[in-house]
């Protein structure tokens, strides 16, 4: 049976932020502003290449409606040469996360925690072993890497609702301010959840707390797969996809079964998925994620998003076909863009 994890400590917290780009810098640079006062000890940053080294010479930059400001922060591309840390907060693209498992296990003090922001399914997301036990999802955790080394037990929940981008090295553009929300699973003590909303609130990050957390999840995460998909496969923003009747019941069709598969989990969807079609219809011409890796020649994140998700739903024999399909188109395009 695993020993129940140390409290926090009092005092100041120290936190690492490993990955700086658009989310992690904004998260960053919101902690690096705070101080003491906040509740807050050293801020660091892990990143790499020319954005490293625009946040050592210039500090970490963010162009908020209010303003430009500039942070000093403590930025390495070695967690090893960093303390161990009270908070690390990962804001990384799910596959960049499980090679970093010993170096994450490494940089966390005993009772450190760690918050991951992710887009889809987390690897520390509890899904049937098959054997009556419990484990991360394949195709985020291979081989349950960040399983042992890391812990679920230290995750805390994190979704990022914001809009954010990187328009140069060490700047960061939070065009869209959002929030955080972040929780832990039924029957989990939350006294970390507590402190560390609190000190992410202290540091002026809008918080919200939903509890379960997997309402929260599964309200992000079916969007997520029925937009994000169908939007890459026909290169559209949402608003014109959604213009498209059968793409718009392709695109509904797709929600439902995630509907079944959250359903399955004791999550209630936040928002009801024909008003959110109807909204997105209404809306800008927003291009999701996954679309803008496609147009970008960057690797999809296919496997957070879509793959984890069918795992859970194999995890209660839960078919999903319309996903299924969408999901094998779109790992095939990221295998043919990687042979070119």
């Amino acid at each position: 049976m695993t020993a129940p994890l140390p409290p926090l400590p009092e005092g100041p917290l120290s936190v690492c932020v490993v990955g700086a780009g658009a989310i992690g810098g904004t998260i960053a640079a919101h902690l690096a502003g705070a101080g003491p006062e906040a509740g807050l000890g050293e801020v660091s940053v892990v990143a790499r290449g020319a954005h490293l080294q625009a946040i050592q010479a210039q500090g970490l930059r963010l162009q908020t409606p209010e303003g430009l400001q500039s942070y000093r922060v403590t930025a390495t591309d070695d967690p090893g040469s960093l303390p161990p840390q009270d908070l690390v907060i990962t804001a990384l693209k799910g596959h960049q996360v499980p090679p970093m498992a010993e170096a994450l296990s490494r940089l966390l003090a005993p009772h450190g925690r760690i918050l991951p922001v992710v887009n889809g399914v987390p690897w520390w997301y509890p899904i049937s072993d098959g054997q009556g036990g419990v484990k991360g999802a394949e195709e985020v955790d291979p081989g349950g890497v960040l399983w042992d080394k890391v812990g679920a037990a230290r995750a805390i929940g994190c979704i990022a609702v914001m809009g954010a981008s990187v328009p140069e090295p060490g700047l960061i553009d939070l065009g869209l301010p959002g929030y955080l929300d972040i929780g832990r699973l039924p029957g989990e003590d939350r006294a970390d959840v507590a402190r560390v909303a609190a000190l992410l609130s202290a540091a002026g990050l809008k918080i919200r707390q939903t509890e379960p957390f997997q309402n929260a999840l599964f309200s992000k995460l079916y969007a997520n797969c029925g937009f994000n998909s169908v939007c890459a496969l026909a290169r559209a923003p949402m608003n014109r996809m959604l213009a498209d009747p059968v793409l718009a019941e392709l695109t509904a069709g797709i929600m439902a079964e995630v509907g079944e598969i959250a359903a399955a989990e004791h999550a209630r969807l936040l928002e009801d998925p024909a008003q959110r079609i109807e909204r997105a219809r209404g809306g800008a011409a927003f291009k999701p994620s996954t679309l803008q890796d496609l147009e970008k020649g960057r690797p999809m994140e296919i496997e957070p998003i879509f793959g984890a998700t069918l795992s859970v739903a194999r995890s209660h024999a839960i078919e999903a076909p319309k996903l299924s399909l969408v999901t094998a188109m779109l790992r095939s395009i990221d295998r043919e863009m990687g042979e070119t």
